[in-house]
């Protein structure tokens, strides 16, 4: 009944077939995870590192910087490399522009636990925690901001180059920011 009166008035599914993205293998022992039994919100922010796909079957990649309790993207780098710069430069983008929590949130790969991006984070006074392996939910409001991300921007369009990319996702970030309505409290 419902794919009948979803044809009949043109409505289609915006949900598209996954890309798989490249394999990657963390090799440092734990690290602490500083925010799994926070209950506020307020003194940290999570970040990540989210694959785009290209229509040359290239990769450019996404770090972005959220702040959870404001739902709110505060600094992001698109690059076509995925190395510590990527998520530093996004780390500091939000830096310069938004008052430092005490803690920064991240996953375990090599560009979180680089000398690059924890140097950036003593800098500043930041105590950096890290989601314990295999439990991707300790930095779900992250994860939830890139798969929202992708079914709303990028799996709706081919893109053919990092700087369309760069152009779309800047603008996705603006709208997310300014103007979507979250349904996250």
């Amino acid at each position: 009944m419902t794919l009948k009166l979803m044809r009949e008035l043109g409505i289609k599914s915006r949900m598209q077939k996954r890309y798989r993205k490249p394999k990657t293998v963390v090799t440092v022992d734990q690290k602490p995870n500083l925010i799994r039994h926070l209950h506020d919100l307020s003194g940290f922010w999570q970040t990540d590192i989210t694959y785009i796909q290209l229509t040359n079957h290239k990769w450019v990649y996404l770090a972005t910087v959220l702040d959870p309790e404001k739902i709110k993207v505060l600094g992001y780098k698109i690059g076509d490399t995925m190395t510590a710069e990527l998520p530093t430069s996004a780390l500091q983008m939000a830096l310069d522009k938004h008052r430092k929590p005490l803690i920064i949130h991240s996953d375990m790969g090599s560009q979180y636990t680089s000398a690059e991006f924890n140097i950036k984070c003593q800098n500043y006074g930041l105590k950096h925690s890290y989601s314990l392996k295999g439990h991707p939910y300790d930095n779900d409001r992250m994860e939830a901001f890139h798969s929202i991300l992708k079914r709303e921007e990028v799996y709706l369009k081919a893109y053919q180059t990092l700087t369309e990319v760069q152009a779309a996702i800047g603008w996705y970030i603006n709208f997310y920011n300014r103007n979507r309505i979250s349904n996250v409290a």
